[in-house]
């Protein structure tokens, strides 16, 4: 027994000193980890070389491992750096380390249609803009973040309205009767409403721009493509809690100069006019104006593993208008999850988002009585707000004057919006290279708006309530097959695939007057008293859209590369005859750069050649344009049995031969990089043309059964050139500072308005129709062939009779005074010659950083018929007017408003869109917190024009653009300020 009991001790005895003896030989080595803009870098493994021993950083990038106490040498590695050895003698902490993003990983990735692809492998005029390069401040809607940021793509917005959307044009895209926005892609599901993303849940944007790249999509294509990627947990290590939150506020950019209440009354003395003087000194435009309130919050939480991943968001927007009357609250939610299995060949993965908006409007659109810009603006300013009693005042000083704060205040125009999207994709490897792929999605949009104007409303109404419900839901399957293959020099990728989307909407409209209460609103239509046949409306209609497709793309030694897309697309929308298309398209590419007789050039880093020419289709248009339409038009006794009945009446002829409107384009461009891409950029030349326009003609009775059938007739062609410029210019320790250049040219030409074989012609269309005082159904643009959309066509000025009366030029050379026996001429273009941004970022010190936009739209021309209706200096005294009508009257104007080009001026002007202040804390030393960000950014900071209007950027969109009327939304200018914190 004491012999087994010393033994035992001996063993512990020596087992003690043997752990001593380890530990003695043992030190702990540490350091932190961090990347190339000095932020700490979590999960970086750290092995000591030979050996497993090791460990990973934490997420403040901070390491210990145990080491020998002898020289060691450590090795760290992180996905997407470069190896980094260190060697080690008899330090304890080696301090800070900085890892270098690997060569590879510098060829971005970016997204196209059905996939991805390095940058250096593109064949096609692909842009991509990461969230970091986006606009900052307040955004009402995501797509604004990229304004200025892509060559070729227009995004415009009319005035300042939070409920207001935005214009946008890729490459001059133009139609007659369909849509001409571009298709968007989000996380792979085509057709997703962007603004039902928060703008902080966008990783980025990949816009495609030509036939060759969006022939993938097809007839969806034609318009271009926005491909957006939402942020997810992959590629992280462990969880983060990411919180956003700012506040802005708003103040119209400019008002309009419009005549002080005593400037009225010195005008009608001077000029011995009568005047009914209310008495007061009355700013109405700072009766219905207020400073903009502005706030949003996100919440996100994100985290992965070695074979999932998940993110989680919540983000709430409130936006107060500059208009009272005027704002939008909305609410988005969205979780993605991704998991794999089998080994990793099985990827399970999908999200679900969902969107609650509140609107409130008010009514700016027109010049009657509830249209609040133009009753401010013509309002007579000795007029008060309110009257003794303390109610709003009112008085008849003309047809259609009201005081505006009495639909602010007494007229309900409300909306309430709902909206779902749910996804899931699964991707199997079936063996090494071949993947399948399937996506299943339904989105459903749903929306209810509600109208009211009281019994005591002014003009005196009789109490009229409107109720309507819009309802949308889209359904989606999409399946692909992926093969990609490397042999030596040879890379091959094939993908085939099936698409299938059904689109539904319903609505229901119902309305009527005679009011019993006003308290209940348009809430309970049971109410009203007075409610015809004519008051109910409903609606269903759907449509189908199948596809087929398949793309190869090959490269011989990433020098040559070679794409072929085809896609096959069968539409519901066209006639029997023309149900399928094809749309096919290729593109070629040569890195010259690669070439013996350049590879020795230092100073050239990049050369690359491409080319390619396709065919997309455009489907967006309404459902059933291709059969008759019969619809109700009122109500009639029938003679037999005496009994009422609605009136069927038809106004459409079918056309089974009704078909895609169609692109065909050819892109040329070259991308370069001089002095290690310190300097890089692209250009691209393309020529786009689309034909067979779907337009409603006019067509003779007989033989035809009505006046009227939709066909295809008609090319457009645009041309141009666009040029994005990067310069590295500064990478110092304190200060790096990058700065791109976007130059962008189209020109646009109406080539044809009629069909290929005559049948269908039109006559010049009339558009930009303008209204106001003595413009009752006015033209000022026409689209004909020869000319771009947007031309304007009108009388020429040819100066003032000595009687104060507006001259127009004849036929024959003279003059006259009689506007319809003026000569209508082509005046001008409200298309621009060239748009050119300029976006800088810096980084100053260990924390600071400024970023700041400007944008120059030059050579396009704007009328202003703010100037023609409310610069007349004939409606004083007994209404307002600008401050310029005294200048036109002291010049002898004794005239109404007349449309000539007296009133066209150009638009050019320099704007900076965003400039953004901010600091990053260094948060190294504090254990709980991950990063931190503060900023500030000032949107819409200045103006540099000669225009003579509030503000020359009235949007591009439709048939009918650059027209400045008095009834727009003013811009804003808002000041932000906001953080950004990770946990």
């Amino acid at each position: 027994m004491k012999h087994r009991l010393l033994l035992i001790g001996t063993s512990l005895l020596m087992m003690v000193m043997s752990f001593s003896l380890a530990n003695a030989q043992e030190r702990s080595i540490s350091g932190t980890v961090n990347d190339e803009n000095g932020l700490p870098l979590p999960g970086v493994s750290v092995i000591i070389k030979g050996t497993t021993t090791g460990g990973t950083t934490d997420f403040d990038g901070n390491f210990k491992v145990s080491a020998p106490n002898e020289n060691v040498t450590l090795q760290l590695s992180y996905i997407g750096y470069e190896m980094k050895e260190v060697v080690v003698t008899n330090q304890s902490n080696l301090g800070v380390i900085t890892l270098d993003p690997s060569a590879e990983e510098l060829d971005e990735v970016i997204v196209i249609g059905y996939g991805t692809q390095k940058k250096s492998d593109k064949t096609g005029a692909v842009a991509s803009v990461a969230t970091e390069e986006m606009n900052q401040g307040v955004m009402t809607d995501p797509i604004a973040m990229i304004a200025g940021k892509v060559a070729g793509v227009t995004i415009t917005k009319k005035g300042g309205d939070p409920n207001g959307g935005f214009s946008v044009k890729i490459r001059g895209s133009s139609g007659l009767s369909s849509g001409t926005d571009p298709l968007y892609v989000v996380d792979g599901v085509p057709g997703v409403d962007p603004t039902t993303i928060a703008n902080e849940d966008i990783q980025s944007m990949n816009v495609l721009k030509d036939a060759s790249s969006t022939a993938i999509y097809g007839s969806r294509g034609a318009n271009g493509v926005i491909i957006i990627t939402t942020k997810s947990g992959k590629g992280q290590k462990g969880s983060n809690i990411n919180v956003s939150a700012f506040r802005s506020f708003d103040q119209v950019a400019n008002r309009l100069d419009l005549m002080t209440a005593d400037e009225v009354r010195a005008f009608a003395q001077e000029n011995s006019l009568n005047i009914v003087d209310g008495g007061a000194n009355t700013d109405w435009q700072d009766a219905i104006y207020r400073m903009g309130a502005n706030s949003n919050v996100n919440v996100s939480a994100s985290g992965a593993s070695e074979d999932a991943d998940y993110r989680l968001s919540v983000s709430h927007n409130d936006f107060q208008g500059v208009i009272k009357g005027s704002s939008k609250q909305r609410t988005l939610a969205r979780i993605s999850v991704n998991q794999k299995t089998l080994d990793g060949k099985l990827q399970l993965g999908g999200f679900v988002s969902g969107m609650i908006e509140n609107n409130d409007y008010i009514s700016y659109s027109g010049n009657g009585p509830r249209d609040v810009l133009y009753q401010a603006f013509q309002r007579n300013p000795t007029d008060p707000l309110y009257d003794e009693d303390g109610n709003l005042y009112q008085i008849q000083r003309d047809f259609n004057y009201n005081n505006p704060l009495a639909t602010i205040e007494e007229v309900q125009n409300e909306r309430q919006a709902r909206n779902m999207t749910v996804s899931f994709n699964t991707s199997l490897n079936i063996v090494d290279g071949l993947t399948w792929k399937t996506n299943t999605s339904y989105f459903r949009n749903d929306n209810e708006t509600f109208y009211f104007e009281p019994t005591y409303s002014w003009p005196i109404s009789d109490g009229f309530a409107r109720r309507a419900s819009n309802n949308s839901a889209t359904s989606v399957l999409e399946t692909t097959l992926n093969y990609d293959k490397k042999l030596g020099a040879h890379s091959l990728n094939l993908i085939g695939g099936y698409s299938y989307q059904f689109d539904e909407t319903t609505g229901l409209s119902a309305q009527g007057r005679g009011a019993s209460s006003d308290y209940v609103k348009s809430y309970n239509l049971g109410f009203l008293n007075t409610v015809t046949s004519d008051d109910i409306s409903s609606w269903k209609n759907s449509s189908k859209l199948i596809s087929f497709f398949g793309r190869a793309t090959y490269n011989y030694n990433s020098k040559y590369f070679v794409t072929a897309t085809v896609r096959r697309d069968g539409s519901s929308k066209f006639g029997d005859n023309n149900k399928w298309g094809i749309f096919p398209s290729a593109s070629v590419a040569w890195a010259v750069k690669d070439e013996f007789f350049l590879k020795n050039v230092d100073w050239l880093s990049e050369l690359k050649l491409r080319a390619g020419y396709g065919l997309v289709g455009n489907q967006e248009i309404p459902p059933y344009l291709s059969q008759d339409l019969n619809m109700v038009s009122g109500s009639a006794i029938d003679p037999i049995t005496g009994q009422p009945v609605r009136n069927i009446t038809g106004t459409r002829n079918p056309n089974p031969d009704l078909k895609w409107e169609e692109n065909s384009e050819l892109n040329i461009g070259l991308d370069f990089g001089l002095f290690s891409d310190k300097v890089n950029g692209s250009l691209e030349v393309y020529n786009k043309r689309t034909y067979d326009l779907i337009y409603n003609y006019a067509v003779p009775v007989p033989p035809n059964k009505y006046a009227t059938t939709y066909a295809n007739g008609g090319d457009i062609e645009n041309r141009g050139i666009e040029l994005f410029l990067e310069w590295y210019a500064l990478d110092t320790e304190n200060l790096d500072w990058t700065t791109n250049i976007v130059f962008s040219k189209n020109e646009q030409k109406v080539l044809s308005l009629a069909s290929a074989d005559g049948s269908y012609r039109s006559d010049p269309l009339e558009t930009g129709w303008v209204s106001g005082r003595g413009l009752v159904g006015t033209s000022t643009q026409r689209v004909q062939p020869g000319y771009a959309v947007g031309t304007f066509y009108m009388p020429e000025f040819a100066g003032f009779s000595e009687d104060g009366k507006f001259l127009f030029y004849t036929e024959a050379g003279g003059v006259t005074r009689d506007e319809t026996k003026a000569a209508k001429k082509v005046v001008g273009n409200a298309q621009p010659d060239f748009e050119l941004a300029w976006s800088n970022f810096f980084k100053i010190g260990k924390g600071f950083d400024i970023s700041f936009n400007l944008r120059a739209v030059v050579g396009f021309d704007v009328l202003n018929v703010t100037k023609m209706v409310l610069g007349n200096p004939n409606v004083l005294p007994s209404l307002n007017a600008l401050a310029s009508a005294r200048d036109e009257y002291a010049a002898g104007m004794r005239d109404n408003a007349k449309v000539s080009d007296y009133y066209l001026e150009d638009g050019s002007f320099i704007r900076m869109d965003n400039f953004t202040l901010g600091y990053t804390f260094q948060t190294a030393n504090v254990e709980w917190l991950k990063q931190c960000r503060v900023y500030t950014t000032v949107n819409n900071m200045f103006l540099i024009t000669d225009y003579s209007g509030i503000d020359p950027e009235v949007g591009y969109s439709g048939l009918s653009f650059g027209i400045d009327q008095y009834n727009t939304y003013p811009k804003t200018r808002s000041i932000t300020v906001g953080m950004n914190v990770t946990f």
